[in-house]
């Protein structure tokens, strides 16, 4: 592992989280370093791969998948995305209240009864269920304007979409709502990040083509089709339509979604968006046999130097990571010993020379594990581990 990477931090901003939460200079150290540049070059880094005619929905819904929702869309914006994707109507909301203008897509449609929400806000909603059109048009009748949908049929992933019988209804149903127009066909292809499952993701491009195709044949018009998203648009380029969802790729979440194995794919360079990082706020020398931690999981088999860092379970340090995770400290992993608490964990520093109060301890990203290492050690996927952040670490926004 190399040695932490240095940054220069800009004036601290608003975290761009929806939790008002603040990045200032009197709190403890633990605090989460969002790279805007990072985020600029992975987007271009996707641009560039599914060329011109192929527009980039950029997603930045569960709080940027923990980097900062508002400040991200704003990188993302600036960079040239067509749209925003968010998953709930709230998420769009607090953007547009924020300055936003893009078009957004609320990926996981609306709950009854936010319809208002949806067209008062100029939200565009992916749409799985038939009474949702019926829902928009009369609520668009009501505020006397055009909302726009983007359909979304289940070709196999079983969660949200239309199912293909239905889908004969539903332009049956588009003909009798006149303020409601279908912007967009989409459909979520389920394990393009599997490569013995490519003859299922093939079908499901398949099918979706096909359904397509029906609604040409009725005369509607659609501006947008899409299908895949960060793992998709890498391994098929046939499902890349004329817009795509990168998610993961555009915070550099890479690992743990690009087909393992596929000598064939192009390769993308994207680099990790977010470093997780605390600093020493504890040190001691303990003797052979010590107990540490919370029901004394943890004994050491040799004199030790031992230090705490202030950042546990409430922070985003997964407990599962207790006796067997590790964090950068000095450009040497230093591996967590005994249980990981809510405010505290302990690192065991024996091997690493030199280490002093207050040095950096990276515990995701450049000079500390990877998130993809995070995610193997506590059997989960890279992005949960930048999700798990939690709204108490401040984002600081760095160039």
């Amino acid at each position: 592992m190399g040695a932490p990477v240095a940054r220069r931090a800009t004036k601290p901003v608003h975290s761009g989280r929806m939790t008002g939460w603040t990045c200032v200079t009197a709190t403890r150290p633990t605090r989460a370093e969002i790279s805007r540049s990072a985020m600029s070059h992975n987007f271009r880094a996707i641009q560039d791969l599914v060329g011109p005619g192929v527009s980039v929905l950029a997603v930045v819904k569960a709080d940027a998948y923990g980097h900062g929702m508002l400040e991200a869309a704003r990188v993302f914006a600036g960079a040239g995305a067509a749209w925003l994707g968010v998953a709930l109507p709230e998420e769009g909301v607090g953007l547009r209240e924020s300055g936003i203008d893009r078009p957004i897509l609320c990926l996981g449609g609306f709950w009854d009864g936010q319809e208002g929400l949806v067209v008062e806000h100029r939200l565009t909603a992916a749409v799985s269920r038939l009474d949702q059109l019926e829902r928009l048009q009369s609520e668009a009748r009501r505020q006397g304007v055009e909302t726009a949908v983007h359909l979304k049929i289940d070709t196999g992933m079983g969660r949200l979409g239309l199912e293909r019988s239905e889908v004969d209804r539903a332009i049956s149903i588009l003909g009798r709502c006149p303020d409601v127009r279908c912007d967009g066909l989409m459909t979520h292809l389920a394990s393009s990040d599997v490569p013995e499952l490519a003859d299922f993701t093939n079908a499901q491009i398949d099918a979706f083509e096909s359904e397509a195709a029906r609604f040409e044949r009725a005369g509607i018009v659609v501006s947008w089709r899409h299908l895949a998203s960060s793992a998709g648009l890498h391994a098929y380029s046939r499902a890349r339509g004329n817009l795509v969802r990168p998610g993961a790729l555009l915070y550099g979440l890479k690992g743990d979604i690009l087909s393992a194995g596929r000598a064939d794919l192009p390769s993308i360079d994207v680099r990790p968006a977010m470093r997780f990082v605390s600093r020493v706020e504890h040190l001691k020398t303990v003797a052979a046999g010590t107990p540490l931690g919370y029901g004394c999981t943890f004994r050491t088999t040799r004199e030790s130097r031992i230090a705490t860092i202030p950042a546990g379970y409430a922070d985003g340090i997964r407990r599962v990571l207790s006796n067997q995770g590790a964090v950068g400290v000095r450009g040497s992993f230093a591996p967590i010993v005994g249980r990981v608490s809510m405010d505290l964990t302990i690192v065991d520093v024996t091997g690493i020379s030199g280490v002093e109060l207050g040095d950096e301890v990276v515990i995701v990203g450049p000079g500390g594990p990877s998130a993809e290492e995070v995610a193997a050690a506590a059997g989960s996927i890279s992005y949960e581990v930048t999700c798990a952040v939690s709204a108490r670490v401040p984002r600081t926004f760095v160039d």
